[in-house]
């Protein structure tokens, strides 16, 4: 099948994306675009989609402003509670009234909480140390006397200003200490984390109010959970899910962006997960170079001719390399198989890959699923690619999976014509 160039941003514009979007940075985040196109082309309003990877809920998002229903599973507890805060609609009111109580509560010099993390001092200012754990007290002192909502909303503002509030590159998509940042230290700078906080509060307040007048007139429903792709059907099960009739997904590209390296402080400083939990998650995650039990010393050999040539090649560069891109692919099959089986007969299923440069050798990605895909019964209906504008990730710091210049939307269906 023959691909057709798109241009979704042409489509669209800038003007259809809605503030919540842009409630935390998160990298390698799905530009709104496609999901509303696919969204739009593919479903009807009340319908349940599906996003195994939702990431920092870009899909969720947008299904709830075109009425439809939406479950969103990832492994990493920050992306799942950035979905569900830029998913909810809160009572104007009680979040104003929850803001002003915190704000008030910062006023008090006192910290009743700690936080301990491996080389905190690398990390933050003694200063900023402080701060932050007077926000965070604020925060757990609001906890029982305001609704679940708004303790999510409350904690991921203060998750939105750990990077800006350390020594970290805050335009870095990975967490490195940056000299650029001591060089402003040692000349008299300081991170301000509660005017940090407080503004983003005041920012983040308007755009639930927003996303509030925008939904008000859909009955539909977001739900996230926190779990493995490759388990979404027992994921689904047990919270009383049985099929879907959209799936739309962005994988992680391979060996690409390590997420939970991305927000460790975020995670440790907000209590979503401790450092061994980062390293097990980190060690489940697909695409990561967490590879292990397997014997280096022989080529990995796949179902598919294609991906073969490629692990050999590989391999003779990079042993344990070939063998990360080998993992990659067996986790994908899972998921698909996984993906197969909650979608209902005759759904569509919407992937969004990019293609990555591994030892200098090109893996087209979607080609590869693509073969899978059909593999386990899902036909091919749709390919286009989409010239990636923002990759969030600066010449100076490239990552080991190349620089993706390009997004590839494939769109399967499940079952005959």
């Amino acid at each position: 099948m023959r691909a057709k160039n798109l241009n979704f941003r042409k489509y669209y514009g800038n003007n259809s994306i809605h503030p919540a979007h842009g409630i935390h940075a998160y990298t390698a985040k799905l530009i709104p675009h496609i999901p509303r196109y696919v969204i739009k082309k593919y479903t009807e309003k009340g319908e349940v989609i599906l996003d195994p990877f939702c990431g920092s809920g870009t899909t969720l998002l947008e299904a709830k402003l075109l009425g439809r229903n939406a479950v969103g599973i990832d492994i990493n507890p920050l992306a799942r509670l950035i979905s569900e805060v830029k998913t909810t609609p809160i009572s104007a009111e009680k979040l104003d009234s929850a803001i002003q109580s915190v704000k008030e509560q910062l006023k008090e010099d006192t910290n009743a909480t700690t936080v301990e993390f491996p080389n905190i001092n690398y990390w933050f200012g003694e200063d900023a140390q402080n701060k932050l754990l007077r926000i965070k007290s604020s925060i757990e002192k609001s906890n029982g006397n305001i609704d679940c909502d708004i303790y999510k909303f409350l904690q991921l503002c203060f998750s939105s200003i750990i990077r800006k509030s350390s020594y970290a590159d805050p335009r870095m998509a990975k967490t490195y200490k940056s000299k650029g940042v001591i060089e402003k230290v040692k000349a008299g700078w300081a991170p301000t984390p509660i005017q940090y906080f407080e503004a983003a509060l005041d920012r983040n307040l308007k755009e639930i109010k927003s996303l509030s007048e925008h939904v008000n007139a859909y009955d539909n429903y977001v739900k996230v959970f926190q779990g493995d792709a490759k388990e979404t059907s027992a994921i689904l099960k047990q919270n009383g899910v049985k099929e879907v009739d959209f799936i739309i997904t962005s994988p992680p590209y391979i060996n690409a962006q390590d997420y939970f390296r991305s927000y460790k402080l975020e995670l440790w400083w907000s209590g979503l997960a401790t450092p061994e939990e980062v390293g097990r998650l980190n060690k489940q995650a697909i695409g990561t170079e967490s590879v292990s039990g397997y014997n280096y010393n022989i080529s990995p050999k796949s179902d598919y001719r294609c991906l073969n040539t490629i692990l050999n090649k590989i391999w003779k560069i990079d042993k344990k390399k070939s063998y990360v891109v080998y993992n990659y692919f067996e986790d994908m099959k899972q998921v698909l198989n996984q993906s197969y089986n909650v979608l209902k007969n005759n759904g569509h299923f919407c992937l969004i890959t990019g293609c990555n440069t591994i030892c200098g050798i090109h893996i087209p990605t979607y080609k590869i699923i693509t073969q899978i895909a059909e593999n386990n019964g899902f036909k091919l209906m749709e390919l286009g690619r989409d010239e990636i504008k923002n990759r969030s990730l600066p010449p100076d710091r490239n990552h080991n999976g190349g620089v993706i210049k390009e997004e590839w939307i494939t769109v399967f269906r499940k079952g005959e014509e």
